[in-house]
């Protein structure tokens, strides 16, 4: 059972960033209205991780270092790949004394309250994960709302009904908080998060399945909110079609780690009958922009899945420029 939250807390804010420094001098100068409800900004750190080593990146830590109440640690972690970052947050982290890390992603928002309510919930339920949720944003173009390719956890089939390897559908490293006995257990038998899934993602969802299956017990915090926020290249073709490829290489690698032979033919079946179905349908999308890239995220994520399924190789998306 993980340590109980208490205003004595210290607490870790992780934050990984790849050639964002925009989006992360805005998420920086969120923390400024960050509503600590009790808990003292002397016990909280703020982690950045660049995984670019931008010197723009460096500098803007720097200022906001200076203006908000807690310390900006900024670390660089030359490796590419969204794990060596990750794991370089938490080992920054537990280094300065942390007794929880919570992630965000560098293009998001929380909610003034979002950090207090995950630790809230964590007092009372003494989780080692708790999760918290996000909201979609609100600059989307309507195509891609309504396309349904970008979903947030309440638009999920199946409720509040776990999701496959018992995982809630918010779990996600975009808002989750994790106590430091959990991260340390794991870590104990390698990387913490795992870097067969460096360049495709995923790795979030690996390490919950295995915190998970040595013991660790989630919660959800649904009062804890981010708003989820994407760049403009996100809803182009090319970004589209690279984000369906990278999802249905995931698909495979955590099948692969956490499943069986038989539910990688399953999942390989299953695309290449999509596969067929979106290309018989894709003509007859033309007149409807969010049917007709619906049609060809869905090509785009079956073609991953049998491309990684086949030679074990994925798209180096998180090693991009």
């Amino acid at each position: 059972m993980a340590t109980s939250a208490d205003k004595n807390s210290r607490v870790a804010v992780c934050i990984c960033t790849h050639n964002r420094s925009q989006l992360l001098q805005r998420l920086l100068a969120s923390m400024a209205d960050i509503d600590l409800a009790g808990y003292q900004s002397s016990k909280l750190d703020i982690v950045v991780v660049d995984n670019s080593c931008d010197e723009e990146t460096a500098a803007i830590c720097n200022q906001a270092g200076q203006r908000l109440p807690m310390p900006v640690h900024y670390v660089e972690e030359p490796q590419a790949g969204i794990t060596y970052a990750r794991n370089a947050a938490v080992k920054e982290a537990l280094s300065h004394g942390a007794d929880f890390v919570a992630f965000i992603d560098d293009d998001d928002l929380p909610r003034p309250n979002w950090l207090v309510t995950l630790l809230d919930r964590q007092a009372v339920t003494h989780a080692d994960l708790v999760f918290g949720t996000w909201i979609l944003d609100a600059s989307m173009p309507q195509w891609a709302r309504e396309s349904g390719i970008f979903r947030s956890p309440v638009k999920f089939k199946g409720g509040s009904k776990p999701s496959r390897y018992s995982l809630p559908h918010c779990a996600s490293t975009c808002n989750v908080l994790a106590g430091r006995d959990i991260l340390l257990q794991v870590g104990a038998d390698g990387p913490i998060f795992c870097h067969a899934f460096r360049f495709s993602g995923g790795e979030d969802k690996d390490f919950f399945i295995r915190a998970e299956r040595a013991g660790a017990k989630l919660a959800s915090a649904d009062g804890s909110v981010i708003q989820r926020n994407h760049e403009s290249e996100r809803y182009t073709l090319r970004g589209l079609l690279n984000r369906g490829f990278k999802n249905g290489c995931s698909n495979i690698y955590m099948a692969r780690a956490h499943g069986s032979w038989k539910r990688i033919a399953k999942l390989l079946g299953k695309s290449l009958l999509k596969l067929l179905m979106s290309l018989i349908l894709l003509p007859f999308s033309v007149f409807s922009k969010s049917n007709f890239m619906h049609n060809l995220y869905r090509i785009a994520r079956s073609c991953g899945t049998v491309y990684a399924a086949t030679t074990g190789r994925s798209i180096n998306y998180y090693s991009r420029g």
